[in-house]
Formats: C-alpha cells, structure tokens, sequence
C-alpha cells in the first residue's frame, strides 16, 4: 500500500464554482498535517478547517488531489507506519497501535488485517525489516538481514531514500548530514566510525531491528573462531611482531588499531611493532602514521603486510620504495614475510568483512616462513 501524493494540477470539472482554482496549498496543508500529527485523533471535520473549505467540498477536492479520500489517506499513513513498526520487531501489537493513532488495538487489528489480508501477528512473524545501507551492508547481513539496497561502494547498487516504492523501515549511515536530511523518511541509524564495529555498531543496529539474539550469536561465533586462529598463529609464529603498510603515491600510512588493523590487533591479538603499541596506548582511536621511507625502521616487524593503492602514482612509488635500504634492511624483508593483500578487500570495516579478514590474515601468516 502507498500512500498517494499529487503529481499535477488539478483541471477544472464543468460543476466547479470560482474555487475551482484552489491552489493546491491549502490540500498539501492537511496532508502534511496528516503526516506528522497521524498518531492524533484526526476527523474530516477538522482538515476541513484547516483547509479552510466546507468538509464535502473539501473531501472532493483532496480526492481530486491525492486519489483517495482524506481518511483513506490517513489510514494507508498509519498503515504504512504500522508495517514498519512490526518489521522491526521492537513493540508489541498494542505498542505499535498506540503510536499510529489507534486507541483500541482490537480496532487496529481489524483494520490492518482489512488493509493488508494479515493480521498485524502473523504480519510480525513473517515480515522481514527493509533496509537501505548507505552505510554498514556487513552489519545487516551479519544479522541475517539482507538489505533492500546499498551505496556504491560497499557494492554495486545504490538508490534514492526517497523511493516511495521502498517502504524502508532502516537506513543506516556513517554521514551526520545524510542522518538528518532523511530523519523524515525513515528511522536512521547513525554509525560512528571510531565506536567499535562488534561491541558497539553492531549492536547499535541490532537493537534497531530486534535483532540482539542474532548480534549474541554472531558474536560469540566470530569471538570462537578468532580464539582458534589465535591459538594455532601463537603456535606458529609466537609473539612475531606484525605491521602494515598502506602505499599511495603522496603518503606512506602505518595503520594502528583501527580499520585495516583491527583484525590483526584486537581480533586475532597480534604484536604490533613497538611504536605502533605505544601510539595505541596514548590514543584509543589511533588510525593510523603518515611516514617517509627513513621511518620504516621505526615500525619494523617480522611480518609485513602491504597494502598499494590500485593507481599508476601508487605502483610507480612502490617500486621506489623498493629499491631503498631501509626497505632492504626491514626484517620483515629480509625474511620474506611481505604479504600484499588485495585493498578492495580490506577497506571495510564490518562484521562480515571481519570474519573474512581474520581467515585470510590467519592463513598468510600460518604459511609464512
């Protein structure tokens, strides 16, 4: 069910007086008054004098203008509201009766059941939340939930918010202006990039869609399988210091806890070079060390992972970089424990990138010399 807007001009019928020419401000007044007050009891009577109109003639102009009659429209508005509010799972039928505007869930049930063929239980039991991810795809899908659409970059689709057909219930972002603007279209999930993307984001997002159990058992899952890795890695390369190097044509990075080091530091509890920990002591949300190629030796390790940005600068400096001593004489280097990891893989920062990342990086490390 849609809720139906106005998409031209009204034409004038033969039996209209001179408001046959009522713009349509006086109509958009009530709908939007109907679309921010729907919890309100709301009778004809009352948009009639906010349009200013005597109500018979106001419902025959707002018919002409939206499709449906104004108490229609409110419904399929509470309706729609209602739907949204079970997919997500968090309030009880009586709960989600109360904040679209019905008194007594009986009534609500009734008119759910008319509007959509289920009653809003069975609606509960069988829906599935409809997301849109310009932020945190990983997250939802860690969750089992696979969203309706996400933003470019996190794949390869992407869509406006403000697709009617939607009918979103979630859209997540990492962008506070993005948060605001589409406040009014959906419930928005606003992921900080520097919480945590296991104890605090996920959650943060399961809570929103009554998805905690889910977020406890991937968890617990991903905390196990971590656990494992660790022990065969402490067997294998014991307290072997690990590093990783992102290459762009200006800048050098050595990444910290953050992002890319996330899951060698606090997943899989790697050894981070020496400065490397420090840094991470003095700074909870230390990303990352923009260098020059004299400062390698600052950061050096027996494992070296290696991250080129995918651009001519990038390879053309790598190469550079290559060629000189302090590269020579890193240790990591000398023992042939340099890993190049594809960047297109490691740049997410999500759950379910995480758990991938933790294998790959457990599988280089356990076949390294």
């Amino acid at each position: 069910m849609q809720v139906s807007h106005p998409v031209e001009e009204i034409e004038p019928g033969p039996d209209d007086s001179q408001e046959q020419f009522e713009p349509y401000s006086r109509l958009e007044r009530t709908a939007r008054y109907m679309r921010s007050h729907y919890k309100d009891p709301i009778t004809r009577e009352k948009l009639a004098e906010i349009a200013g109109l005597n109500p018979e003639h106001y419902s025959r102009r707002f018919r002409h203008y939206a499709g449906v009659s104004p108490m229609q429209y409110l419904t399929n508005l509470r309706i729609e509201t209602a739907k949204r509010l079970l997919r997500a799972e968090r309030h009880s039928i009586a709960e989600v009766a109360r904040l679209v505007g019905y008194a007594d869930p009986y009534h609500f049930s009734r008119r759910f059941k008319q509007a959509t063929g289920r009653s809003p239980s069975r609606f509960k039991q069988e829906a599935v939340p409809r997301v849109l991810a310009l932020a945190g795809r990983g997250h939802c899908l860690a969750l089992g939930v696979e969203p309706v659409a996400w933003a470019q970059g996190q794949s390869d689709a992407a869509t406006d918010p403000y697709d009617g057909e939607l009918s979103l219930d979630l859209i997540i972002t990492a962008d506070a202006r993005e948060a605001e603007r589409w406040s009014a279209v959906a419930e928005v999930a606003m992921l900080d990039p520097l919480d945590d993307p296991i104890t605090t984001q996920l959650q943060q997002i399961a809570r929103m869609l009554g998805r905690k159990r889910e977020a406890d058992d991937w968890t617990t899952r991903y905390t196990r399988s971590c656990e494992r890795l660790r022990e065969k890695l402490s067997a294998t390369i014991g307290d072997e210091r690990v590093a990783v190097l992102r290459v762009r044509e200006q800048l050098l990075q050595i990444y910290g806890t953050l992002n890319i080091g996330y899951v060698l530091y606090r997943s899989l509890r790697l050894r981070p070079p020496e400065r490397v920990a420090v840094q991470s002591l003095c700074n909870a949300h230390f990303h990352s060390s923009v260098i020059t190629p004299a400062e390698l030796a600052y950061y050096d390790a027996e494992h070296l992972f290696v991250l080129v940005q995918p651009d001519e600068g990038a390879l053309r400096r790598w190469k550079e970089i290559e060629h000189t001593a302090q590269w020579r004489e890193f240790t990591a280097v000398r023992r042939g424990n340099v890993h190049q990891l594809a960047i297109a893989d490691w740049l997410d920062n999500d759950p379910s990138s995480l758990e991938r990342q933790a294998q790959e990086a457990a599988e280089i490390l356990l076949n390294s010399r």
